[in-house]
């Protein structure tokens, strides 16, 4: 695990720690508090305390010159903003430590940088592969287990929470809003496609996502994982990632066109017609009982007002001010539609029939599935770090281009 990892899981431990104390309301908030500090000695090392000391020292500092804000208090979408911008950080940094310890490792240098793990978390076909072999026979993925944890992770959540990752923590989806952005201040106007053509777009991801499932569930016989797990070319399956994005072919260079301008045509055009992870978590998604739900008693429109706000404020053109609870597949819990609502959360909301789920608990619930969750399986588990031997991935980097199936 690399330093950046670190902090940014016991970030999220922090903020659930926060939220317990601000929430001061009874019993439950010191069982909170006991449960939380109880599983920071249980996986805490010297890394992570760093990591804890980097995080705490500069917040204790800011609350002394300037009180932390009362996080009940922030809205959805101050909340949700700085949440994205600060994980996007984070990725950046990661992004440049892989990098660079990938330049070193090609170069014949002792990496001076340790390999960030958290990249397996875009190798959606290792992680299904290793989560059905852990799941199905036992077995460990040794190379890419980071993956493994992240699909684990990331379909817990959306089975509880829909695709509140996609709004509240994807670092691609904030890149691609702001590549949208530039695009309507050279070319302004918000360019949308004709239904048709919009069906035929969004049908894009899930034909990859066919194809990943094909490939994770049958492709690969349940007797030869454990082979494939030894393959090189699963060893190198991060570097072999990077190497397509990177080291452009013309089928690689037309792809990333194409993703480049539906990005930047068309505002989430990344994740509404391209993302297989969005398209996989919108799936799982349908089982949860969270929705954005309206109450008509309490609406404007109910009084005779023609008010849409909610609906012309959704950034995925969901038809919000006509309906009861919103189930559709593109629906990422993002809030900007109660953000948006005259009244509120009075007419407005997330949750089930019988509950409202506030702003603030859903990013901490994110917090716990997505941040605190690894960090167990790093600490109790041991089940986070790649065991791929330096020598062999410098070996695996010198035979890069000759590795396929």
């Amino acid at each position: 695990m690399s330093l950046i990892e670190a902090m940014t899981m016991v970030a999220g431990l922090v903020y659930l720690v926060l939220l317990a104390w601000q929430a001061r309301s009874g019993w439950q908030w010191r069982l909170a508090l006991g449960l939380l500090l109880m599983l920071w000695l249980l996986v805490a090392d010297s890394l992570l305390w760093i990591g804890l000391g980097l995080v705490v020292v500069p917040l204790a500092l800011w609350h002394r010159y300037r009180p932390l804000p009362v996080l009940g208090g922030i809205n959805s979408q101050s909340l949700r903003a700085w949440t994205r911008k600060l994980l996007l950080l984070c990725w950046g940094l990661v992004t440049v430590q892989y990098g660079v310890h990938i330049w070193q490792l090609g170069q014949g240098i002792p990496p001076w940088l340790v390999r960030p793990d958290v990249v397996d978390g875009f190798l959606p076909i290792a992680g299904g592969l290793g989560l059905r072999a852990w799941l199905g026979q036992g077995l460990v993925d040794p190379h890419h287990p980071a993956a493994t944890i992240t699909v684990l992770v990331l379909c817990l959540s959306a089975l509880l929470l829909g695709r509140a990752f996609c709004a509240w923590f994807c670092p691609l989806g904030l890149v691609g809003e702001w590549l949208h952005r530039l695009r309507t201040r050279l070319l302004p106007g918000e360019w949308v496609p004709p239904r048709w053509l919009d069906w035929l777009l969004r049908a894009q991801k899930f034909l990859v996502l066919g194809f990943l499932l094909f490939i994770i569930l049958l492709a690969v016989p349940a007797a030869a994982l454990p082979g494939y797990f030894t393959s090189p070319y699963h060893q190198a399956a991060d570097m072999k990632m990077g190497a397509f994005f990177f080291n452009l072919t013309l089928i690689s260079g037309l792809c990333l066109g194409w993703v480049l301008l539906l990005t930047v045509a068309f505002r989430q055009g990344f994740c509404r017609y391209l993302c297989p992870y969005g398209a996989w978590l919108s799936l799982l998604g349908l089982l949860t009982p969270l929705r954005i739900r309206r109450d008509p008693d309490r609406c404007l429109r109910s009084a005779g007002h023609d008010c849409d706000r909610c609906s012309r404020a959704c950034p995925s053109r969901i038809q919000v001010h006509q309906l009861i609870a919103v189930q559709s597949l593109e629906c990422s819990s993002c809030m900007s539609c109660v953000a948006a609502c005259p009244k509120s959360a009075d007419a407005l909301y997330l949750g089930s029939k019988a509950r409202r789920l506030e702003p603030q608990w859903l990013l901490g619930l994110l917090c716990l599935l997505l941040l605190v969750l690894p960090l167990l399986a790093y600490g109790l588990l041991e089940f986070w770090v790649s065991q791929t031997p330096l020598a062999d991935r410098y070996e695996l980097l010198q035979r890069l281009p000759w590795l396929n199936h």
